[in-house]
């Protein structure tokens, strides 16, 4: 086993997201006992300013976000809350300043700066406290049992002084801010891999974090990539519910390489799921979604330069996970040869519409797109693409082109807009009994947006109310093993 792997955490105290990160941290330590887990804080203002972030150094990302983008994003955020069982009530303060806890933080160093960071969370996420007044600082740092009493004499000081926010401090967390541009940083959380030299972002990455980890640490047996994921229902025991069928909607346009990721994983879940899961395809304009919801065409277009250029090396890192999870179970499915295509944004209109009369094409039709980098905007491209895979290509774009199909495609579309989408791949789950017809679906999830979070719509396949957290899953999985013994 390589021993010392050095993993740093950047993090703004003012950010939910790392505030869920941190609470994720110490099971990663566990797993990872030679690991060392170096806090950053970093000023998430600062790093907003240099890398031109359209919120501007004061907001927050969501700001510019329409207002479905807006509220999916909030009923996503509120899911993994309670997934993940982490403590939260949303400050109504929100964005506030949070200079001085850095700075603070700064004056203590190890496991110390992890419990006062700790502490700071609670303080900000949990009991709507005012981080920004020194007062409140000092409460804070009084009633923080964990720290050593040494260390609390030393900080009430220094906050009864000023020293907390000495030449050292301020120096140290603008070395820290610097550092993290220095590695990509657009945002945070931020991973830094230092063995590995890579800058891993957000939460709901840390298991891209964690197969780093486990492969330069070299174990010998290779993990189950799948079991990396916070799952309220463990990999190996996916399955619907007893007496229950299951439908699951996937929302998609051919011009989105992330509704492509998430098609390619829709046989997989076949396989787990059976014969009890339907899945069925709701193909859609997204642009005139966009138009409709207020969002630019071309998202990429909106963000920054740095994100921009992390976003690619996102793609890749979904690209090789998809694929080791395919070869570590037996490949079964072609593997994914992703290209980003040489015209973009495309346009899919009589695409999408070909689907809708032959749907057997969208196999054909996504890896034309995504991996072939055939311009299937070309109606001549188009005809080529679907003759050769052994249609009767004039008579199906003759099809796609009358009337009925159009109006069937603006439907669908306006259906999308009507359901709440903001974006592509969407997925939502509806449930009936065994037995009961079309009218007995019953819608069981909200709208789960991103190919991202397929291990959430597993466990909703799986039967997860949507409320329960892990934690709780995993106590009771312990009380059943612990009757299984009596």
């Amino acid at each position: 086993m390589a021993p010392g792997l050095h993993l740093d955490f950047h993090y703004d105290i003012s950010c939910p997201y790392a505030y869920i990160a941190s609470t994720l941290l110490p099971g990663l330590q566990r797993r990872h006992p030679t690991l060392t887990i170096n806090y950053r804080p970093v000023l998430l203002g600062a790093i907003y300013r240099a890398t031109s972030a359209p919120q501007g150094a004061g907001g927050s990302a969501s700001d510019v976000f329409n207002p479905t983008k807006r509220e999916v994003s909030g009923v996503g955020f509120g899911r993994t809350i309670r997934r993940l069982g982490v403590d939260y009530q949303s400050n109504p303060k929100h964005p506030i300043k949070t200079t001085k806890a850095l700075r603070l933080l700064y004056c203590v160093e190890g496991q110390e700066r992890v419990t006062l960071t700790g502490k700071l969370y609670q303080a900000y996420w949990v009991e709507q406290k005012d981080v920004s007044d020194t007062a409140e600082l000092n409460g804070l740092v009084k009633d923080c049992k964990k720290l050593a009493r040494g260390t609390k004499e030393k900080l009430l000081d220094l906050l009864g002084n000023g020293g907390f926010e000495g030449e050292k401090q301020r120096k140290q967390l603008e070395e820290s801010t610097d550092l993290a541009l220095q590695r990509g940083a657009f945002g945070v959380p931020g991973f830094w891999i230092q063995e590995e030299g890579r800058l891993y972002w957000g939460q709901d990455r840390l298991h891209f974090v964690e197969k780093a980890l486990f492969a330069m640490e070299g174990a010998g047996q290779e993990q189950a990539l799948e079991a990396l994921v916070p799952r309220y229902v463990p990999h190996y025991q996916r399955e619907i519910p007893q007496g229950e069928e299951v439908k699951l909607q996937f929302w998609y346009d051919f011009s989105s390489p992330w509704a492509f990721l998430g098609w390619t994983q829709l046989a997989r879940l076949q396989r787990i799921f059976g014969s009890r899961l339907e899945i069925e395809m709701k193909p859609f304009l997204l642009g005139i979604l966009f138009r409709e919801i207020g969002a630019p065409n071309l998202p990429m277009g909106a963000i920054s330069e740095f994100k921009r250029k992390y976003v690619g090396l996102d793609q890749g890192d979904w690209v090789k996970w998809w694929n080791d999870i395919n070869r570590q179970n037996g490949r079964p499915d072609k593997n994914i040869d992703f290209k980003w295509a040489d015209v973009f944004p495309i346009r899919t209109p009589t695409v999408l519409r070909a689907v809708l009369v032959e749907p057997r094409l969208v196999d054909i039709l996504f890896r034309a797109c995504w991996e072939q980098n055939k311009d299937v905007a070309s109606e001549q491209v188009l005809h080529s693409v679907i003759s050769e895979a052994g249609y009767d290509a004039t008579k199906i774009i003759s099809e796609a082109n009358k009337p009925a199909i159009k109006e069937q495609l603006r439907a669908l579309t306006k259906e999308a807009k009507d359901t709440g989408l903001c974006g592509v791949p969407s997925y939502r789950i509806f449930r009936r009994k065994i037995g009961q017809g079309d009218q007995a679906w019953s819608l069981s999830s909200e709208i789960i947006w991103g190919q991202d979070e397929l291990a959430v719509v597993e466990d909703l396949i799986s039967g997860w109310d949507g409320q329960s957290s892990i934690k709780d899953a995993r106590k009771f999985a312990q009380s059943q093993r612990s009757s299984a013994k009596l």
